[in-house]
């Protein structure tokens, strides 16, 4: 089975255009849309720089992640949108993720975030972003999305727990990640629930500012504006004290994928500033000798230019950071890195240098 099994030929009917993914609009070239709605579809997919994508596609007997985006409707956790043949005579409300159930934590199972045969085929794994292996799990009816590591330290669990800690002292609004261990090798990995739900979807940066032309303004400046114009209050106060923190630990990780709103999913109504998530890329999470951590104070960042210093420039001054708050911060870093075996302690001693 090829590719071009999977796309929609073309679109024949809109039947109410706000509701189309959002940032996607017809302007009367249902061709055009037709391409842009399947390459949403395509990439609702697992990403190719999994490593274990193809375990998953051996482990279901498919040769392509798009027959396992069908095969599961399309359904996510992040937001409403799905997708079904015609004939099949399906409701949203009977299948979804968020009221159903999917790969139900048992007991006595061994968590770990790899898919395995216990996953079952119609399941919101499938359409998870992201290089690194996770998986979304119900427990005590929570929906938990489980996040290993991509590196020989394994150093991002531990990174996503001290920025929820790092988040907290600040008072800034996050998802809340805490530090796991498998039953059976002991191998770390992160916990955190659900911030969509029934009613609320998420809508990253990259669609909020494709959802308007651009002008003249810089990237920063055309989302906020979006943002405020869609009735979002104290947005640039929320999206500094991002900026901020992503400075400060270091997040080469924070694109246009990892930021956004939430809203309703039935009036559109947006709400509010999606929380802050998805912060295990930082703090040197990446380097495996020495000599490697020992580059300057900045650090990539890809939500409104090219580094997390760049990005300051938006900014005002973060008020809410003191000399204080820096010192409870490194030794935040300390106790909780200590624990990793797999970090050497002259590793993490010069770690803590480059962060004061």
């Amino acid at each position: 089975m090829d590719d071009e099994a999977y796309d929609l030929p073309e679109v024949k009917e809109i039947f109410d255009e706000n509701r189309l993914p959002f940032g996607l609009k017809e302007k009367g070239n249902k061709i055009q849309c037709s391409i842009k709605l399947n390459n949403r579809i395509r990439g609702r997919g697992l990403a190719d720089s999994r490593r274990d994508l193809n375990k998953i596609k051996n482990i279901f007997k498919v040769k392509d992640k798009e027959e396992l985006i069908v095969e599961s409707y399309g359904l996510n956790l992040t937001d409403h949108y799905w997708i079904h043949k015609e004939e099949d005579n399906l409701e949203w409300k009977y299948l979804n993720f968020f009221d159903n159930e999917f790969d139900k934590l048992k007991v006595g199972y061994t968590v770990n975030p790899v898919i395995d045969e216990s996953v079952d085929k119609k399941s919101p794994n499938f359409c998870v972003d992201g290089s690194i292996e996770k998986r979304w799990i119900i427990k005590d009816d929570k929906r938990l999305l489980l996040k290993g590591s991509k590196y020989i330290r394994m150093q991002e669990p531990f990174n996503e727990a001290i920025v929820s800690e790092i988040l907290d002292l600040c008072d800034i609004d996050h998802v809340n990640y805490t530090l796991k261990r498998t039953e059976e090798k002991n191998i770390p990995y992160s916990e955190c629930c659900c911030m969509a739900d029934r009613n609320i979807e998420y809508i990253n940066a990259q669609c909020v500012m494709e959802s308007e032309e651009y002008t003249r303004k810089d990237p920063y400046m055309h989302y906020l504006d979006i943002c405020k114009k869609n009735g979002l209050v104290n947005i640039k106060e929320k999206i500094d004290r991002m900026i901020g923190i992503d400075f400060i630990i270091g997040n080469e990780d924070r694109h246009k994928g990892n930021f956004g709103i939430l809203r309703n999913a039935d009036t559109l109504e947006w709400l509010k500033t999606a929380p802050v998530f998805d912060n295990g890329n930082c703090l040197f999470f990446d380097r495996e000798n020495d000599d490697d951590v020992n580059w300057g104070i900045d650090s990539l960042g890809k939500a409104f230019g090219d580094s997390n210093r760049l990005c300051l420039n938006s900014i005002n001054y973060p008020e809410w950071y003191n000399n204080n708050l820096g010192v409870k911060l490194i030794d935040l870093i300390y106790n909780v890195l200590n624990n990793n075996e797999r970090l050497k302690k002259t590793e993490l001693k010069k770690l803590l240098l480059l962060q004061k």
